[in-house]
């Protein structure tokens, strides 16, 4: 009993048993911040294909249009030269040029339908008509009439259709680009512009940030007082956002929000079924790729705020070339 005593002794242990240092209570994070709409926005949604501008702002169109805004949607291209989709759609195996275009077509068709289903047959809808797979040569090797015209490996077409055409003498060069979109935003004047990050892995869906840019850069030259709130939604990032298949949409993992953090834009049930039937209208991309877009259909949406930028192309390298 004496040498259990001893061994059970503090004492005999070296002294009395050291304090355990006060439990840290740390407060609940904050909660995410949330995207906020004021009534009578004017929403300009840049998609650099038809369906671009369902998956990222489907939901954000209809609380816009709910609160008596405007919507308008610029295309800049027709979503033309997807080989795997005009294959499938065709049942060719050497797409011609003609297939190509005649899947553009469909593709805008879709695209009307998906507005109408999301209740905005009133949306102003402009389609650029620029190269589908060719957006980041034009920010720099095919910027000014001092070179060539671009020509699409798919269509074969080397300018927008005539009836598109916003600017006269527009061609397939990104100075074009650039004053077309400005010319749009002269127009519509909005106050929030919805664009996709530069980081998005798309090489189509990282130079339409840069020809936003570029376009408010004229835009603020002509008239110095424009102001508008751009913000960002992103549509490819590694295999984000299929690592997560539960309701709710959260950000990209390991890319950062922006100057704002990423801004959560929570949905109401009858917004998302909306938006997942408008992305049902794009049947020529549900032949092919249904678990992508429906990976984008869920409870809420996700957007950002760029850090304070400044763009000047033609640029030297362009990072969406190396997508």
């Amino acid at each position: 009993m004496a040498v259990a005593a001893l061994l059970l002794s503090p004492s005999a242990q070296g002294g009395a048993p050291r304090r355990q240092p006060p439990r840290v209570v740390r407060p609940p994070a904050p909660p995410p911040p949330v995207l906020d709409v004021p009534e009578g926005t004017r929403l300009l949604v840049i998609a650099p294909h038809p369906d671009d501008e369902v998956l990222g702002a489907g939901g954000l169109m209809q609380r816009v249009h709910e609160g008596g805004g405007a919507v308008r949607v610029v295309y800049l291209t027709d979503g033309d030269g997807y080989p795997e989709g005009v294959k499938e759609e065709d049942h060719v195996e050497t797409p011609t040029a003609n297939d190509y275009l005649g899947y553009g077509k469909r593709r805008r068709r879709e695209a009307r339908a998906a507005l109408v289903r999301l209740g905005l047959a009133d949306a102003f809808q402009t389609f650029l008509g620029f190269p589908d797979g060719g957006l980041c040569q034009l920010t720099r090797v095919y910027w000014s009439e001092r070179r060539g015209a671009y020509r699409s490996p798919y269509t074969r077409l080397t300018r927008p259709s005539r009836s598109e055409i916003l600017v006269p003498a527009t061609r397939y060069r990104g100075e074009d680009l650039s004053q077309e979109i400005a010319l749009v935003i002269g127009d519509f004047k909005p106050t929030m512009i919805a664009v996709p990050r530069k980081e998005d892995q798309h090489p189509d869906h990282c130079a339409a940030w840069y020809f936003l840019a570029d376009s408010l850069n004229d835009v603020h030259r002509v008239h110095p007082d424009f102001t508008t709130d751009v913000i960002n939604y992103i549509v490819h990032f590694n295999t984000w956002p299929f690592e997560d298949d539960g309701p709710r949409l959260d950000p990209p993992p390991g890319l950062r929000g922006g100057a704002s953090g990423w801004m959560r834009f929570p949905l109401t049930p009858a917004e998302t079924r909306a938006k997942r039937g408008a992305l049902r209208r794009y049947t020529t991309q549900m032949r092919v790729m249904d678990w992508f877009l429906d990976g984008f259909a869920r409870s809420n949406e996700v957007f950002s705020r760029p850090r304070p930028f400044k763009v000047v192309l033609p640029s030297r390298r362009s990072p969406c070339c190396d997508q």
